[in-house]
């Protein structure tokens, strides 16, 4: 059995990849103005199917914003671009159970109050229902 907080923890050691050091699960996320590059992962109840359970994954790549107050749009294209190698049709076992998972949608949102912007990337993450 793989719960959310499997799924998370798997998320956070895949994301290494994109090379920024901070990386956090909910609920030990950071609050206030970003100064630097973080990733942010939001693991969600899912759907209890016969044979797939399903749940979404959010996974924020979070950018501060530059000196002039500007989204640093070259950097959120290239991790939004970096989700889909990395994020996109992984497979894999945790606890002898089988999962994949795949970048369902990515959008790029502003945080005013915290002077940054950031690429959501919607995991959809589905744990194998069946013994094998």
């Amino acid at each position: 059995m793989i719960t959310t907080s499997d799924i998370a923890t798997i998320l956070y050691k895949d994301c290494k990849a994109f090379g920024i050091s901070n990386v956090y699960k909910a609920p030990n996320i950071p609050a206030g103005e970003v100064t630097e590059e973080r990733i942010a992962i939001h693991a969600k109840a899912g759907t209890h199917e016969k044979i797939w359970k399903k749940s979404f994954v959010e996974v924020n790549l979070i950018v501060p914003n530059l000196n002039t107050g500007e989204a640093d749009t070259k950097r959120l294209k290239d991790l939004e671009r970096n989700a889909y190698t990395i994020l996109d049709d992984v497979y894999g076992r945790f606890d002898n159970t089988a999962y994949i998972y795949s970048v369902y949608s990515t959008e790029s949102i502003e945080d005013v109050k915290n002077k940054c912007n950031y690429v959501n990337v919607r995991v959809l993450f589905q744990v194998l229902n069946v013994k094998l």
